[in-house]
């Protein structure tokens, strides 16, 4: 009888183009997250009306937002270093 051939449902030919993929899915999730914390961080300093300690959250909330938008643009050349690497043995 004849053999029946299963199908590969992945696209991706190698761990690394995989890898690749999966960071750029998080990288289209992540940044409009980052965009509404830097922008909720921005009512909080407006709505602050002076008060020290809302201004503290409101500054902190900005410092994290900025540093998870230097986080995922970094992840993204981060990858392509070690990709590129790895290709190269």
């Amino acid at each position: 009888m004849g053999e029946e051939i299963l199908a590969n449902p992945i696209a991706f030919t190698s761990i690394q183009e995989l890898l690749v993929a999966l960071l750029y899915v998080f990288m289209t999730i992540a940044t409009p997250i980052v965009v509404f914390f830097l922008i909720y961080a921005g009512f909080m300093y407006v709505t602050a009306q002076g008060n020290p300690e809302k201004i503290r959250v409101a500054s902190q909330a900005l410092m994290y937002g900025i540093i998870g938008g230097v986080i995922i643009l970094g992840s993204a050349g981060i990858a392509t270093i070690i990709k590129n690497t790895v290709e190269a043995f």
